[in-house]
């Protein structure tokens, strides 16, 4: 194992100017995730070019099922990656490279497995998310090819975090630019000139990540690469997968709370969207509104992903100086974060709620009608948002410090505690509009629970 302790990019990591080291990691993150964005967006927004509305409702139905497989990759991912990151603040380079090996080997095998349960179950599990009989043959075609794709879904994600570890953001970044490349372009090719529908969104998809996944794997093959591949260290070693699954519980504990509360969110708005808005152009009031809250997880997605990958930017940095005892460092990069998402949140919120209109019009070209409801749920779902990074910045801190258990408390508290009876009571009184309102009085509560914890953890830790 070659030694790393005068690796400038490692190093820099305990050195470098906070602010300026959280920019390095976060702005590759941050448009990493803004063109991971494209994926759900361009695909919904071609869809609903070529396809309507009810591409759209179809494609929002199969969203439990892709957050479940995005928990598979976070799982091992995130925390491989903590636990990763944790080491090599130790210079405890071997261990890292042990952790690294198992990891691919674990989100390979969790692909295979979600796949498996996928095919044999889709059906069933699109008629408990909400699919009614006309979304669920546009729902299950998508969702079957999409699963052909769950390996490049697993390892793409869960190995660029390795690779922004390892002081390379813009390697990572440059491995998702080209996957949304491919994406936008076949989007286009197979939906508006083969006229594939949204079987060409999800061929799209799968092709474009393939491609991603080669260019990831390549980088773990390099010379230069601090880590690499290694045959000895991809043998799965108890203590390391376990701890590997311990840390990355909490997080994938949100993805999979998120994949059961879409779930029911779906079953809601089928429900009361049955109630309260009546037939239009073919269309049955529950996949109005299924396809409704699809644009406004479009447009939400634009706003969430960027902040969560300058948040996760942040991680890397945190792990490695609390593994290293660098406390003050820990508490610098904390405080740095929480302002700029905060300030970033309100801004993109402002501009959300005060052009919403614009936001939703390309989703539903020449549709009034699915135009107005989408604007009104909309600013209705998004109006706690500047709550949001409160929440997002006190988990990932929790998460960053090897503390898997209170992060997953508080992304219990966050998802299920707070968030399902809300969905559940609001809508006896308020109906529809009830099930858009649960989202932002969770968020406040969120937003509370996590100053709590995040106050206790710092007077704690040492000065």
């Amino acid at each position: 194992m070659e030694d790393l302790t005068e690796n400038k990019k490692l190093n820099a990591m305990g050195t470098a100017s906070i602010p300026k080291i959280i920019m390095q990691f976060s702005v590759p993150a941050i448009i990493s995730m803004l063109i991971e964005a494209l994926y759900n967006i361009v695909d919904r927004y071609f869809v609903g070019q070529g396809v309507g509305s009810l591409g759209i409702g179809g494609i929002t139905i199969c969203f439990p099922i892709a957050l479940f497989i995005m928990a598979m990759s976070m799982i091992v991912g995130v925390g491989g990656n903590t636990l990763f990151a944790i080491r090599l603040g130790e210079k405890k380079y071997q261990q890292a490279a042990i952790i690294l090996n198992n990891s691919f080997v674990l989100l390979v095998i969790m692909a295979v497995g979600a796949f498996t349960l996928g095919q044999v179950f889709m059906d069933p599990l699109l008629r408990l998310f909400g699919a009614s009989d006309q979304l669920l043959p546009v729902a299950s075609s998508y969702m079957r090819i999409i699963l052909f794709g769950a390996v490049f879904q697993t390892v793409t994600p869960g190995m660029n975090h390795f690779i922004r570890s390892m002081g390379h953001p813009k390697t990572a970044m440059s491995r998702t630019m080209i996957a949304c490349i491919c994406n936008v372009i076949l989007d286009w090719l197979f939906i508006m000139k083969f006229h594939w529908g949204v079987e060409g969104a999800a061929w799209a998809t799968v092709i474009s990540q393939c491609i991603g996944t080669l260019f990831v794997m390549q980088f773990f093959f390099k010379k230069t690469t601090p880590i690499k591949f290694n045959r000895r260290y991809m043998k799965l070693r108890f203590p390391f997968v376990r701890r590997i699954f311990i840390l990355g519980l909490p997080p994938s504990v949100m993805q999979i709370s998120n994949s059961l509360l879409n779930a029911i969110l779906a079953w809601s708005l089928t429900t009361y969207g049955a109630k309260s808005l009546q037939v239009v152009n073919g269309m049955q009031g529950g996949d109005q509104a299924i396809s409704a809250f699809g644009i406004i997880n479009s447009v939400v997605t634009i706003v969430i992903l960027p902040l969560l990958g300058f948040v996760n930017g942040s991680q890397p940095i945190i792990g490695y100086n609390y593994g290293a005892k660098n406390y003050s460092r820990v508490r610098g990069a904390f405080k740095f974060t929480m302002i700029y998402a905060t300030v970033f949140i309100f801004v993109s919120w402002i501009i959300i709620m005060t052009f919403t209109p614009s936001f939703v019009a390309p989703f539903a070209p020449g549709d009034e009608n699915m135009q107005n409801l989408a604007v009104w749920a909309m600013r209705i779902f998004l109006c706690m948002l500047p709550f949001v990074p409160v929440g997002m910045v006190s988990g990932n801190f929790f998460q960053g410090i090897g503390k898997p258990w209170q992060s997953m408390f508080f992304n219990a508290c966050r998802q299920l505690i707070i968030l399902v009876p809300f969905l559940i009571v609001l809508p006896h009184f308020f109906e529809l509009k009830g099930v858009f309102m649960a989202q932002p009085c969770a968020d406040v509560g969120a937003a509370l629970v996590a100053t709590v914890m995040a106050v206790r953890e710092f007077r704690k830790m040492p000065r």
